[in-house]
């Protein structure tokens, strides 16, 4: 009788994370282990290349808890795309990147083996912003336009799109790496260049300082593997499931982001560290259809990113030896994609 009346006066559990509307609140697994399963959670070190939106599921698979609940103790950092990105996983200081795909394609073809495992966005979708004195695409001709950082993203997005409108890249305009989104509108603001191509919630920004979109290279509809998730091949062979557990997580946040607008803004807003709940909301509403739930390194959006790659080897390089898909099938063939809201 005493032990059935201390068994019936333990107190619950703490509750996760509050649930967000119309889904289940998160579920962590017993002994803080994936779902279902007792054991310790396994440590990550993982990257994200900005501050833009299109990074958000990194943030969101983190403060929603959904590392977690797959058995991860995710430690996040900021490493900037390029060159300090594949410095940081050749010295195996990060095991899982998010990125652009010219990050993983260039550390490929210089021997370190990159792979990318999936992709959250799989189009080019930055915009060209322009000082008021440029009105035409032609204006642009001797110009140069501030990207994030050279061989990052928006240079890439910039470079095969204006070549797609008839202008040629270090010949008709010029591109000059920042350091950032911030970076860029200062230097728009300072004269230090004449147009910078920003993704959001820097366009927001940009545009209400006056600032004019010249191209909106969304609207080119140009596959591209943007905002993808990478690693070296040595750590996918080391650690398939935690690279398995890791890509749940963040579809999991990806469908967090498109069904839950209160919860994104206020995690963006954290990590962008703009306080302006009006931006902050647009740039939800801007990502959410960009976002794919299912991050299957489409082979188009992967060949479009060795296209763009200047690197003698992309020539001849093929998707399937930049990205493992086997990942990506995984869960595929699970059902898990089936069961998440969208």
């Amino acid at each position: 009788m005493l032990l059935l009346l201390a068994v019936g006066c333990r107190s619950e559990p703490a509750a996760g994370p509050p649930a967000a509307e119309g889904r289940p609140a998160v579920a962590a697994g017993a002994g803080g282990g994936p779902a279902g399963s007792a054991g310790p959670l396994q440590k990550l070190r993982a990257s994200y290349s900005g501050t833009g939106t299109i990074m958000a599921a990194w943030w969101l698979a983190l403060e929603g808890g959904y590392f977690r609940e797959q058995g991860i103790d995710a430690e996040l950092t900021l490493i900037t795309s390029g060159a300090t990105l594949l410095a940081a996983l050749r010295n195996g200081e990060v095991d899982l990147a998010g990125t652009g795909g010219s990050s993983m394609v260039l550390g490929y073809l210089e021997g370190l083996e990159t792979q990318v495992i999936g992709a959250n966005v799989k189009l080019m979708e930055s915009n060209v912003l322009v000082r008021p004195e440029i009105e035409t695409l032609d204006d642009l001709r001797g110009k140069t336009i501030g990207v994030n950082r050279l061989k990052s993203s928006t240079d890439t997005a910039t470079r095969v799109a204006l070549q797609r409108l008839g202008l040629r890249p270090d010949v008709d305009f010029f591109t000059r790496g920042t350091g950032g989104q911030a970076e860029s509108l200062a230097a728009l603001d300072a004269g230090a260049v004449d147009a910078a191509t920003f993704g959001v919630p820097g366009l927001f920004e940009a545009r209400r300082r006056g600032y004019r979109e010249l191209v909106r290279i969304g609207e080119l509809g140009l596959p591209y593997a943007n905002g993808v998730i990478g690693a070296t091949k040595g750590f996918l062979d080391r650690q398939p499931d935690l690279a398995d557990r890791s890509l749940r997580a963040l579809v999991q946040a990806v469908s967090r982001f498109k069904t839950d607008r209160e919860f994104a803004s206020q995690v963006l807003g954290k990590y962008s560290q703009v306080d302006d709940r009006a931006v902050l909301d647009a740039s939800v509403d801007y990502y959410r259809p960009l976002f794919a739930l299912d991050p299957y390194p489409d082979r188009e959006a992967m060949q479009m990113a060795l296209d763009a790659e200047e690197h003698p080897g992309a020539r001849t390089a093929r998707p399937e030896d930049v990205a493992d898909y086997r990942f990506a099938e995984r869960l595929r063939s699970s059902g898990f994609l089936d069961q998440l809201p969208q």
